[in-house]
């Protein structure tokens, strides 16, 4: 095979993120050729930003009044740091339609991240929108849970393309782009976007000490054909089902309520750790099975972890990022991680930290960049790649 695949292109939706100067004019063009409500572009006009906000422990937690009770229901072992080390976590703005059309309104929709993050990657790309012709699409909390996004964030865009979703829950970035890359490389598909949101809004139970750790995001990427010294070098992936009940969505009441007669029970789907004998099985395996799929990418490449320039890693936990570097064996100085702006942003982590490590300059071309997650499920994958200069010349700000 003389032809290789490789990302050219990213672009992320980080709420209350400051748009690049030099991309606003373009960005906001291609914005009104899309399906998004105008009251979001609105905001990015006047804001500069990507719509929504940055939280903080303060203004989240500590300035609420059943802050107290909440404290007072953390084990023991999280009162001395129970924010964990996450000192912020992006938020999305109330969906403008059902602010003016309900007296419940609800956060930003799944699809309408999406479609502001995959409108970026193009942009920076350069390439028209007409040359996309397949978008995978990893939504962990869908605007419904039958259809998907995918084939609606194709519409919104305005593609014309096939659409379809790729699940491996938080790997799912890392997973799509092991497909996309596969199919370029196979002449199946010439142009892939690729799109992955978090949107934590729709099923946090702030009451649940967990939900320190998780915010909003979503984030894109373009597959495309590069020169075959670029692009896919190798990955790995390995699934432990036996853990599947771990860490599930679940519905049930919050974990602070004075339940009356007379209001809504306010149940709804929340992140629940349901399985506890799983989730410390997930625990004690966790740097065994991220090196796993680390090693099984290197292996087949005849590489080893000296030969890896920079590391991109999913970041559910304060400790996980430096975990898994670790274990894999990467020094500090060739990884980024974002836990305390962002918390455990799923399947977005991972790729965020490489989006925000090239725009920072601390990837350069030529550079062997892996990219690795863990998802429930039990899922993990890696993937290990040369980094095109298409990537760094539309990316960095």
């Amino acid at each position: 095979m003389n032809k290789n695949a490789g990302l050219i292109s990213m672009g992320g939706y980080l709420p209350g993120k400051d748009v690049p100067e030099n991309k606003m004019d373009r960005f906001i063009n291609f914005l009104e050729t899309t399906d998004l409500h105008p009251d979001y572009i609105q905001m990015i006009k006047e804001t500069k930003r990507m719509p929504g906000k940055s939280e903080s422990n303060e203004e989240g937690w500590i300035s609420q009044p059943w802050y107290e009770e909440w404290f007072n229901r953390l084990p023991e072992k999280k009162k001395e740091d129970p924010f964990k080390g996450t000192e912020f976590r992006c938020r999305v703005p109330m969906d403008p339609v059902s602010e003016k059309k309900s007296m419940h309104p609800h956060p930003m929709l799944s699809s309408d991240a999406e479609t502001i993050a995959g409108s970026m990657a193009i942009v920076n790309s350069g390439i028209n929108k007409e040359d996309i012709d397949l978008v995978l699409c990893a939504t962990l909390v869908p605007d419904r849970h039958v259809p998907l996004n995918a084939s609606l964030v194709q519409h919104k865009i305005g593609l014309n393309a096939a659409a379809y979703n790729v699940d491996t829950c938080c790997a799912s970035f890392v997973t799509m782009m092991e497909v996309a890359m596969t199919y370029v490389r196979a002449g199946l598909y010439k142009n892939v976007l690729i799109v992955g949101s978090a949107i934590d809004s729709h099923i946090t139970d702030k009451s649940n000490y967990y939900s320190v750790n998780t915010g909003d995001a979503a984030v894109a990427g373009i597959v495309s054909e590069v020169s075959p010294e670029y692009g896919y070098l190798a990955s790995h992936a390995t699934s432990h089902g036996s853990r599947h009940a771990a860490i599930v969505f679940h519905k049930r009441k919050p974990e602070i309520l004075m339940k009356t007669t007379q209001r809504t029970s306010f149940e709804g789907e929340y992140v629940t750790f349901y399985d506890q004998s799983a989730c410390k099985e997930i625990a004690k395996e966790a740097l065994v099975d991220m090196n796993e799929v680390a090693q099984g990418a290197l292996q087949k490449c005849n590489l080893t972890s000296k030969d890896i320039d920079f590391l991109a890693v999913h970041q559910p936990a304060t400790w996980a990022a430096k975990a898994w570097r670790d274990a894999i064996g990467v020094p500090p100085a060739k990884s980024y991680e974002s836990f305390k702006k962002y918390g455990n942003i799923a399947c977005c982590a991972a790729a965020t930290n490489m989006l925000e490590a090239i725009e920072k300059g601390l990837v350069k071309v030529d550079d062997k960049l892996m990219i690795a997650s863990s998802g429930v499920g039990e899922n993990h994958i890696a993937l290990l790649h040369t980094i095109p200069p298409q990537l760094i010349e539309n990316v960095r700000v």
